[in-house]
């Protein structure tokens, strides 16, 4: 039976979930000299599956590197997510480690052969996006799975059709 062996893979981001993206980056940048991107602000589509049903949402989102991992700020604008269910039920904080794989369905096949649930995933033109991992196994941490170079890659396929 094949791993997942997050050894093999870069961990990309540590995602925390905030109430007030402004309000938390403000924090951060003072508290511990983060510099930021720019917040962004995604309409994620109906593509987006949670617990096998269409959930889009809108999200603002920044990142900020910290040594060899960025930390992700996450503030869901409109919609219900993964990330709406955690401040519900566990308030602002982290959330998930997400980490980059260079074959996004072969780790979430590898993940699901040891047990892990997948709870969410986003799969546009054909291209698996991101996958969330249930966090009963992993002691209460969400595990994200993201596609390398996803956007050149969903880019590139838009552009062939």
């Amino acid at each position: 039976m094949a791993q997942l062996k997050l050894n093999d893979h870069k961990l990309d981001h540590i995602g925390v979930v905030v109430k007030d993206i402004e309000k938390a980056v403000d924090f951060y940048a003072k508290a511990f000299g983060l510099n930021f991107d720019e917040i962004a602000e995604h309409q994620l589509p109906p593509d987006v599956i949670t617990r096998g049903k269409p959930t889009p949402f809108t999200m603002k989102v920044t990142f900020a590197p910290m040594g060899p991992l960025r930390l992700e700020l996450v503030q869901i604008v409109e919609g219900e997510s993964l990330h709406t269910e955690f401040l519900k039920e566990h308030g602002e904080g982290i959330m998930h480690l997400g980490f980059e794989v260079a074959d996004l369905e072969k780790e979430v096949a590898n993940a699901e052969a040891q047990g892990l649930e997948l709870i969410c995933h986003l799969k546009m033109v054909g291209i698996m996006a991101f996958a969330y991992f249930d966090s009963t196994k992993t002691n209460g941490v969400m595990i994200e799975l993201v596609q390398e170079n996803v956007r050149e890659r969903i880019m590139a396929k838009l552009a062939e059709q």
